[in-house]
């Protein structure tokens, strides 16, 4: 009896002094193996690379859903040319030389071939990965995302 009302005082502490949390963990796989792993505090990334014939560098913008989609609602780009979005789903604008589309797709997973031009990678809120630091060129790259519980402090 005694040993239960232990076990009881201590999980009550427990719950008291911390919390669980479902966090969204970014994950990068070549070959079916993780190469690289981040847990996203505010649930969004960027995936920037350098269009192959303009050169110039395009954002796309993405929000890890509940359901682990990844949800792509933004793109910025600094030229019109080949390949390049030229109708916009939502609202467009241009600011300071740089478009702006507001897009509405969904994926589960991307897939994407490391380029031999650096500039491609992922931009987080609190530092970013190029994906010529943790992969080779034409090395073929799985992004998608999975949801874990995660013990928090309270304070």
């Amino acid at each position: 009896m005694r040993s239960l009302s232990v076990f009881i005082i201590i999980a009550l502490a427990f719950f008291l002094l911390f919390k669980f949390e479902t966090v969204a963990v970014l994950i990068v796989e070549k070959n079916g193996s993780t190469i690289y792993s981040k847990t996203i505090t505010d649930g969004k990334f960027i995936l920037t690379y350098v269009h192959s014939v303009e050169k110039t560098p395009v954002y796309e913008y993405y929000e890890v859903l509940k359901d682990n989609l990844l949800h792509l609602y933004k793109t910025r780009y600094m030229s019109l040319g080949t390949g390049l979005p030229s109708q916009a789903e939502g609202r467009f604008l241009i600011k300071d030389g740089v478009f702006e589309m507001e897009i509405s797709r969904t994926f589960k997973r991307i897939s994407l071939r490391v380029s031999p031009i650096y500039g491609h990678g992922i931009i987080f809120s609190d530092g970013k990965v190029m994906f010529n630091d943790i992969a080779q060129t034409n090395d073929s790259l799985e992004i998608y995302s999975k949801h874990f519980l995660s013990v928090k402090s309270r304070s």
